[in-house]
């Protein structure tokens, strides 16, 4: 088992040691919700493991500033808004408290912001008008375009070609120079809310939104980035772009951290496959502890059918478990509780493997270590007081995530 924190970086694709930057705390960002639904399952598992990430983070010592964004300006919003009868601002703002009562529901209590992307249009603005000028970009039909074929490594994160990635063509429009070439700042859909811009009323374009927030708090480089591996093209190739070509520095984002989806009947859970199971319901039925368990007991980059009976046994086997809890206190042996967290650490160094850990602690609260010898109860207990407030899960009498 590796001595220190080992990741696996997608934009090298392979496992790499975890380097805290010289200076100053861990920065690390992940892509959040567009809130025009509730929070999905799928949401859910993402939402837990970075959570679990950054709590493992700090674990270890390390200072961390954990942003997320919240996508509240989307064509999605404004339909769901209409067929509502309400306002597209008062439906996103009804919808984001929605989805703070279900992160606080699912013990996500890491993030250092989590903020709203409609207030960082100046930012975006600025960002484009750089763009332009600098040459980056232009505009066709009324929309700002970066050019892509100006910066030669899009592709890098997705370790595709040009012409891979043009078998993925998006945002079709013959007033495009490339098929890869993607909005920057375009005219607002139909009804739409309008922002004023140099280049008339409109709408930024989804990926500039990001690297707005992230180049504001964070500045030209930061540590991690998260999202499911779905977002790494087009959405993570071009923040990348954007941000490398106002800056220079590479690599923009150091350690690029993808999960894995959850899907339902073999395919991606989303609206628009209408196979969706809400996280607040499961929330209700089974519990916040159940729930991490039964996410965490998934690889974070491996993709899993959502299977409510398997959560259900989650449920059982963690009421079985507490029938006889352990209760944190005096008595443990320090030496013995070290080589327990020693054990833990080297399962969560192993790019972050939370089945596993998930497996010692849960043998753990049965008093028996990762080889099966008995533990004293006592140092059982001291040792999972620590883990619990890793892995988010309660597993000890008194604790306090």
């Amino acid at each position: 088992m590796p001595e220190g924190l080992v990741l696996f970086n997608t934009l090298t694709a392979g496992k790499e040691s975890f380097l805290p930057p010289e200076e100053g705390p861990v920065k690390v960002f992940s892509c959040g919700p567009t809130v025009q639904d509730y929070m999905h399952a799928g949401h859910a598992r993402t939402y837990v493991f970075y959570d679990t990430m950054v709590r493992y983070l700090r674990h270890l010592g390390h200072r961390v500033e954990f942003l997320m964004n919240i996508t509240d300006i989307d064509e999605s919003i404004e339909a769901a808004a209409e067929r509502a009868g309400v306002k597209a601002a008062d439906y996103a703002s009804a919808r984001i408290e929605a989805y703070r009562r279900d992160m606080d529901g699912l013990g996500i209590s890491t993030l250092s912001g989590f903020v709203r992307v409609s207030e960082y249009v100046p930012q975006m603005i600025r960002l484009t008008a750089a763009l332009l000028e600098r040459g980056y970009a232009y505009m066709a039909d009324g929309i700002v375009y970066f050019d892509t074929a100006r910066y030669p490594h899009l592709g890098q994160l997705a370790h595709q070609s040009r012409a891979e990635l043009k078998l993925r063509p998006i945002e079709l429009s013959e007033h495009k120079k490339d098929l890869l070439d993607f909005s920057l700042w375009r005219p607002a859909p139909s009804g739409g809310a309008r922002m004023e811009s140099p280049w008339g009323e409109g709408w930024p374009g989804w990926h500039i939104q990001d690297t707005a927030v992230t180049s504001t708090h964070f500045g030209q480089r930061y540590d991690i980035h998260g999202g499911a591996h779905e977002l790494i093209y087009p959405h993570h190739e071009a923040e990348i772009a954007q941000a490398e070509a106002l800056t220079g520095v590479r690599p923009f984002v150091r350690y690029w951290v993808h999960c894995g989806l959850v899907k339902k009947g073999g395919r991606k859970m989303s609206k628009s496959e209408g196979n969706i199971v809400y996280a607040k319901d499961i929330l209700s039925r089974y519990g916040a502890d159940a729930v991490r368990l039964y996410m965490l007991s998934h690889h974070y980059r491996e993709d899993f059918e959502f299977d409510e009976g398997e959560l259900a046994r989650k449920k059982e086997a963690y009421a079985s478990m507490r029938e006889r809890p352990l209760k944190a206190g005096e008595g443990a042996d320090a030496g013995a509780v070290e080589r327990l967290l020693s054990r833990f650490r080297g399962l969560m160094n192993d790019d972050f493997d939370s089945p596993r850990a998930v497996d010692f602690a849960v043998r753990l609260a049965g008093r028996v270590d990762g080889d099966g010898r008995e533990v004293r109860a006592e140092d059982a207990a001291a040792a999972l007081s620590v883990i619990s407030g890793v892995l988010g899960v309660n597993f000890v009498e008194e604790r306090s995530l």
